[in-house]
């Protein structure tokens, strides 16, 4: 019976560490997205995973590797969806499509 509980108990515990890890990278994707968005003048709407797998970092250590779907505007009227792609604690790519850029209504330089 002692068996038995110490297989619950390493299931929970890889359970909670795949909790903890998603929740990390997910914090990850939400601050480098923001960030990204900031830098190219975009408004973040949204933010989804969309896929989550095992994975090795460049160490060569286990880590998961996770994608996510973002939704963003450009011009306050229209939106397009980006990707993000993170490995471990590593953004490998932010990619997005071509986007309407903002016409300068104020005659601006």
């Amino acid at each position: 019976m002692e068996l038995l509980n110490i297989i619950g108990l390493l299931i929970l515990a890889c359970v909670f560490w795949l909790f903890w890890q998603t929740r990390v990278m997910a914090e990850l994707a939400k601050s480098e997205t923001e960030r990204y968005g900031e830098k190219h003048g975009l408004q973040i709407l949204a933010l989804a995973r969309t896929n989550l797998k095992a994975s090795r970092n460049e160490h060569g250590r286990f880590c998961w590797k996770a994608s996510y779907q973002f939704e963003f505007s450009s011009d306050g009227e229209s939106y397009y969806i980006g990707h993000i792609m993170i490995n471990g604690n590593r953004v490998i790519s932010i990619e997005t499509p071509a986007y309407r850029q903002p016409t300068d209504t104020h005659g601006g330089l």
